[in-house]
């Protein structure tokens, strides 16, 4: 019963939220809430750029709570200037605990996979080099997919905010990667087949934060022990269960 979560103490991490695009609060508002709901850790991820610095700073000066994610999102490609590849591994230096992301593959604002391929490729590279885990965005692409397989399954990886079908599903599972739910999950029309099919070391949670929240409400952190619930309906384990392992399973992939 979701309304009685917090009668069992259950800790969350957020692996992928995005504290600059929040309008209405400030993220210093968003970590204090975070924290006061059990959500102990947020993986802020980063969609240009400019939004480097800026999560670098919160990671800097709120070090047990906000983890880096330095990347370029498929969308924000007309954003790159010479020399970012640079700049970027400039960052996963300063940073050791960064991850590489937000990162991937979108058909859906391009019907062609370059450039975003040739972008998405250097992402690899550097996860490589650095030994980082990747935030890979997904939609409308998993035949341009199929080509990385092999190589990510030498790399720690998410399929953030998975909401496709069991055939997509089944490829991330076969390639080794993590599978992250966020609350756009529940509007799938086979939500309970895929919430019960990911392996239980696998399943992370996440808010995407500010976006797909429910009901057409911002999404926020103190949002994931409701997705929990929903989640653990469709698999054998109590909610307690499922959130302490989920924590566990994030902890390993952020590395912590």
């Amino acid at each position: 019963n979701p309304g009685c979560l917090k009668a069992v103490l259950m800790y969350f991490i957020d692996t992928h939220i995005h504290l600059q695009a929040y309008n209405a609060k400030t993220a210093p508002q968003i970590i204090s809430e975070a924290a006061a709901c059990d959500v102990q850790k947020l993986v802020c991820a980063a969609v240009t750029e400019a939004d480097w610095q800026m999560i670098g700073g919160w990671a800097e000066k709120y070090p047990q709570a906000v983890v880096p994610a330095f990347g370029i999102h498929p969308w924000y490609l007309e954003t790159l200037s010479n020399g970012w590849q640079g700049r970027l591994a400039e960052q996963l230096e300063r940073f050791p605990q960064a991850l590489i992301g937000e990162t991937g593959l979108d058909r859906s604002r391009n019907p062609e996979p370059e450039p975003q391929a040739e972008v998405f490729r250097i992402h690899l590279e550097l996860a490589e080099q650095f030994d980082r885990p990747l935030l890979i965005h997904a939609v409308k692409a998993w035949d341009w997919l199929e080509a990385y397989w092999p190589q990510l399954r030498e790399r720690r990886f998410v399929i953030h905010s998975f909401n496709a079908r069991r055939e997509q599903l089944d490829k991330i599972i076969k390639a080794g990667g993590y599978v992250s739910f966020s609350n756009s999950i529940c509007r799938n029309r086979d939500f309970a087949a895929l919430a019960a099919a990911v392996p239980a070391e696998k399943l992370l949670f996440e808010t995407d934060g500010p976006f797909q929240g429910p009901e057409g409400k911002d999404s926020h952190p103190c949002q994931i022990a409701a997705l929990c619930a929903k989640v653990a309906a469709t698999r054998p384990e109590p909610a307690a269960d499922l959130a302490a392992r989920v924590y566990m399973n994030s902890l390993r992939f952020i590395n912590v």
